[in-house]
């Protein structure tokens, strides 16, 4: 067992959960609410025709990209979905001058970065078992 990928599996599925509970929480308080929170929170700030869709789409993208990060299935897919949605949740909270949440939203990217940079070491998932070779004379 080699201990830098069994701490690639522990990170991987660490920001996995993360991501699922954070959309599920979504989901359960009512999509509409968030979407009208959001849009109450970026009043004056972006206009509701940029703020709406994508707060629609954020619990769906982090319910689908911790389901693959947290599964280790199409990782790199659920990574650059990842990135790509706190690029956007980043862009938002700069134009709220909110830095506390930037230097979180940093510290989600450093992980996503990290993983997607490691990902050679992702044995311990689903990826990893569909690319495993068969044993040594092993024949099908």
């Amino acid at each position: 067992m080699n201990h830098r990928e069994v701490a690639y599996a522990l990170l991987r599925v660490t920001l996995g959960l993360v991501l699922l509970f954070f959309g599920i929480g979504k989901f359960m308080a009512g999509i509409s609410n968030f979407v009208g929170g959001m849009n109450q929170h970026f009043a004056g700030k972006l206009p509701a025709i940029m703020v709406m869709p994508f707060a629609y789409a954020i619990p769906f993208c982090e319910v689908i990209a911790g389901l693959l990060i947290l599964l280790g299935l199409f990782t790199r897919a659920g990574l650059v979905l990842f990135g790509l949605l706190i690029i956007g949740l980043t862009f938002g909270t700069v134009m709220l001058g909110d830095a506390p949440t930037v230097a979180h939203n940093l510290q989600y990217a450093l992980v996503n970065f990290v993983l997607l940079w490691l990902v050679d070491l992702n044995r311990y998932s689903i990826d990893g078992l569909m690319r495993r070779k068969p044993p040594a004379g092993f024949t099908t």
